[in-house]
């Protein structure tokens, strides 16, 4: 005897009331979840019978039962509705939340963003942002992230990108740290302990080879913050980044060795997603920081030393 074809894929709308049905074990009681009226639901299911030639119920009385086959069915129909909803309450929170969630480093979180929060929520009080740190880079399109502040140089593919301010950097030490251990020019760099912001890209590495330097001591942080304490707390000398760490050196916790600033490629980046229905929150986001980094290089008052 020949195999039965097997037939097309059935329509995805005969699932629901099939779920419903299945999970409740009454058709009354599916249909009223639905809104909708009992004899629809049971059409619903006579038809989607019909189309797969299998009986998923059993009909007794007023009872109705899973068949083993319709218990097999249940399950496709169970994760597809399942994973349905699921996407659809990600696709929600991303395009209809009034919350952005935004990723950046720790240090510019906490000495940079989080004092000023207010600011922003004063501004536009029903903006919300939700701030996860990283030293990673996240990619932002398989994450659940709206936007982050990058540190980099573009083109970045995933994502849009606006400049929030050029970086310079300089080297930093404590006070007690540079009367111990003297420096005059880069090659005294030899003699030094020095820190380093991150464990996966070697920030020393330009400077060493060009001066050709091989330190006495060196010691590995996994995030920026940690690294500027260490230094603060006369450990070595580190890599500032400005104008990021300006008020750490403007309130004498470090002292900038070389006698100016220097220009580097890398620069902080407003990114996020390609989501039309959240450009005007970024774009309030992103001029708040703008104004913050800018903030950052105004001399300080005499409440903040």
């Amino acid at each position: 005897m020949a195999k039965q074809k097997p037939p097309r894929t059935p329509p995805i709308h005969y699932l629901v009331a099939f779920e419903a049905a299945a999970r409740c074990c009454s058709f009354k009681a599916a249909a009223k979840e639905l809104n909708v009226t009992p004899s629809a639901v049971s059409q619903q299911i006579k038809s989607l019978e019909q189309h797969l030639g299998l009986s998923l119920f059993s009909r007794k009385a007023r009872a109705i039962h899973l068949t083993e086959i319709g218990k097999s069915f249940y399950q496709i129909a169970s994760q597809t509705i399942t994973g349905y909803q699921q996407g659809y309450s990600r696709f929600k929170e991303q395009h209809y939340s009034p919350i952005l969630k935004i990723s950046m480093f720790s240090y510019i979180a906490n000495e940079v963003v989080i004092p000023n929060l207010h600011q922003l929520r004063d501004a536009h009080p029903d903006l919300d942002l939700l701030i996860e740190t990283s030293m990673r880079v996240e990619n932002l399109a398989n994450s659940d992230l709206d936007c982050a502040v990058r540190f980099g140089t573009p083109p970045w593919a995933d994502c849009q990108y606006e400049l929030i301010t050029p970086v310079t950097y300089n080297l930093l030490a404590s006070e007690q740290y540079l009367a111990d251990n003297p420096f005059n020019d880069l090659h005294d760099l030899q003699e030094q302990s020095l820190i380093h912001i991150r464990t996966n890209t070697n920030d020393w590495q330009q400077l060493v080879i060009d001066h050709n330097i091989t330190p006495k001591n060196e010691l590995f942080f996994n995030s920026y913050t940690a690294a500027i304490k260490a230094a603060e707390q006369g450990l070595g000398i580190a890599i500032g980044l400005f104008p990021t760490t300006d008020r750490s050196v403007r309130k004498g916790n470090l002292h900038a060795i070389l006698p100016a600033n220097l220009p580097l490629e890398e620069a902080y980046y407003f990114v996020s997603k390609t989501n039309y229905s959240k450009q005007e929150d970024y774009g309030l986001v992103l001029a708040w920081l703008r104004g913050l980094f800018k903030d950052l290089q105004k001399p300080l008052s005499k409440a903040s030393h």
